[in-house]
């Protein structure tokens, strides 16, 4: 989809995190957008930030992981901008640490928020795009959707879902008017589940390095615009290790139990652990 001016496209997740970002960076190539989020995240500040770069922006609470909602919410995105050309499936949930250790309804949240969602937001969306004869649906997935992530299991679980997703989906429907893009950031600043541990990490920086929030913005708007399956966004170091699962994957899994790695993860457990502490639930 070459020409993204004018184009309507449904955001989830937008009330935080990576999605006002990726909001930002479609209104700024004149995107009108619909968001949602939960009733308790609220978009007001994005939704008046995003109407002074000249796009028409909507707002309404969902939570995805209700089927009815999922059904309401596409219709009235719709209802409220026209036709829907873009999908970005962006809201997600993670829960850290030991796997055996996690209760079953965090992995219930987590497959239906990660995976349910997006593959469901998808099947009501595209047969509008399909009719009209174009259409891009922008998955966030995650590079812990591409190799192992420790204490992770759960969440790295759903993302190689939605990677797998994408790419059965661009194999089944995808054509030159028709794209499904993955995107997979590794460890971001600022925002989202890395973004909240960062001021808690005590010692030196993060070995693997970090890519600012407005790289995934502008990863999206060229996926979108180059119909490509998937663009990995993440530093150096964390793009050669995907590499490397890919052609050997035996390798790769060691890598993460090398001493540096361990450490590392020891130290994102104690940021957890007093981010927790710090924000008790209500």
């Amino acid at each position: 989809m070459k020409e993204l001016r004018g184009r309507n496209a449904l955001v989830t997740g937008a009330g935080g995190g990576l999605g006002a970002y990726i909001a930002r960076a479609l209104a700024d190539e004149g995107v009108n957008l619909a968001l949602t989020d939960l009733p308790e995240a609220s978009v007001d500040g994005l939704s008046a930030e995003l109407r002074t770069r000249g796009v028409e922006v909507k707002h309404a609470p969902a939570d995805v992981t209700d089927r009815d909602e999922r059904r309401r919410l596409v219709a009235w995105a719709e209802d409220a901008l026209g036709p829907i050309d873009i999908l970005v499936n962006n809201a997600g949930v993670e829960f850290g640490g030991d796997f055996l250790e996690t209760d079953e309804g965090a992995l219930e949240t987590t497959v239906a928020v990660n995976l349910l969602a997006v593959m469901d937001l998808t099947r009501l969306a595209v047969p509008g795009m399909l009719e009209r004869g174009r259409g891009h649906v922008v998955n966030m997935a995650s590079l812990a959707g591409k190799v192992p992530g420790p204490q992770l299991a759960s969440y790295s679980a759903t993302k190689h879902g939605v990677v797998g997703f994408t790419g059965a989906m661009r194999a089944e429907l995808g054509s030159e008017r028709l794209g499904f893009s993955a995107i997979c950031p590794g460890f971001v600043s600022r925002v989202g589940m890395y973004g909240r541990l960062e001021p808690y990490l005590e010692g030196a920086s993060n070995p693997a390095g970090t890519v600012p929030p407005e790289q995934v913005g502008g990863a999206v708007v060229r996926a979108i615009r180059e119909n490509l399956g998937e663009v990995v966004v993440s530093a150096r170091a964390t793009r050669l290790i995907a590499l490397l699962h890919a052609v050997a994957p035996g390798i790769a899994v060691r890598l993460t139990r090398l001493r540096s790695a361990r450490q590392f993860r020891e130290r994102a457990t104690r940021a957890r652990e007093r981010l927790e502490a710090d924000n008790p639930p209500a």
